[in-house]
């Protein structure tokens, strides 16, 4: 019996030093390569490399853009109040950017600017079906917390020779190599602000491509209100001046985020936080051009909004259809009785 226990310490072991280098090597997600990630077809985990990226190099940085994938695509160069570094990762919500920014100031980079874009996968995304291993997104998975056992937990996840290898069928495929992603990634976080766009609004086939909704969207308001009270409470505790903008959703996108409660969010966000509002149906939000599919809108977007948060410039018009409008606890009745109506007018609610 002794002897068949040694034997199979051994075979473990030899597994575990084959599996392990394996995993690393080909690091699908990137996240034990951070400082050089690859551009390889996977989307990397942006949460983990991008927090223990500035953890290592917070000299460089006085400023953060926090959000999901749809602030992506902000030009932070032209942000005038700080050197900013965009931390949008995919489908973050506003209680990764709290668990987030108290993983950075404990590592000594308390920033002096905080922009928080938010929207309806705020509102409507559960942060457990990031966090949960039984359901992992691997690429969403959030920075750990808990110390040295949550770290080791975390590198497990990305330790399955199984996901690893049919992630490297991918790999193996890509062409399209981004050759400046590294450099971006490290510089500014940002995605490729040159990407052309070819949306239409209809499929190959003619049809009228709907809104984005996932089929797990769920409306969360509490939950979510009180992940922003935490952020503002976090920012107060540490003197960092906080911004918070809603996005500007494809006109569709935004059709299915109201029918489902969005406004009820937008309702509740202003007695917790003044925001400046972009999320409307608006000649931006109905220009197709204006976005890479129903869930991403393009830098030009970014830059509209640039030019309202720092230089209070919005183009004719606009905020009468309410984007780039400012919302207080105080004001923000007429501008919610705004979109009830506009939504009507719309079909989006009876």
């Amino acid at each position: 019996m002794k002897r068949f226990l040694v034997k199979l310490l051994i075979f473990l072991l030899i597994i575990f030093a084959i599996i392990v280098p394996v995993n690393v090597l080909v690091d699908p997600y990137n996240v034990f390569h951070y400082e050089n990630p690859v551009d390889n077809g996977i989307e990397p985990n942006k949460n983990y490399i991008k927090t223990k990226y500035l953890i290592h190099h917070k000299e460089e940085f006085d400023s953060l853009v926090f959000g999901s994938s749809r602030a992506g695509f902000m030009d932070v160069s032209r942000i005038p109040d700080g050197t900013y570094y965009d931390m949008a990762s995919s489908e973050a919500i506003v209680g990764e950017h709290v668990n987030t920014l108290k993983v950075l100031i404990k590592h000594g980079f308390v920033p002096k600017n905080v922009l928080v874009m938010v929207d309806d996968i705020s509102c409507f995304v559960d942060p457990k079906i990031h966090a949960e291993y039984e359901n992992a997104m691997l690429y969403r998975v959030p920075y750990p917390t808990g110390g040295i056992i949550s770290h080791i937990e975390f590198y497990l996840k990305y330790c399955d020779i199984f996901t690893t290898m049919n992630a490297y069928q991918i790999i193996k495929e890509k062409t399209d190599i981004d050759p400046e992603f590294a450099e971006r990634f490290r510089k500014t976080g940002t995605e490729r602000l040159d990407k052309p766009t070819s949306f239409t609004g209809y499929d190959e086939a003619g049809n009228e491509i709907p809104g984005y909704y996932a089929d797990y969207y769920s409306l969360r308001v509490e939950d979510a209100i009180q992940e922003m009270k935490e952020l503002v409470a976090l920012c107060n505790e540490n003197g960092i001046r906080l911004r918070v903008v809603t996005n500007p959703l494809y006109y569709k996108t935004y059709g299915r985020a109201v029918e489902n409660g969005y406004l009820k969010y937008l309702d509740a966000l202003a007695d917790v936080t003044p925001y400046i509002n972009f999320s409307s149906v608006s000649d931006v939000t109905k220009e197709v051009t204006n976005y890479y599919e129903p869930s991403h809108f393009i830098p030009k977007v970014n830059d509209m909004m640039i030019s309202c948060i720092y230089e209070n410039h919005v183009e004719a018009g606009l905020k009468d259809q309410g984007f780039g409008v400012e919302v207080t606890k105080d004001n923000k009745e007429e501008l919610i009785e705004f979109l009830y109506n506009q939504a009507k007018e719309e079909g989006f609610l009876q």
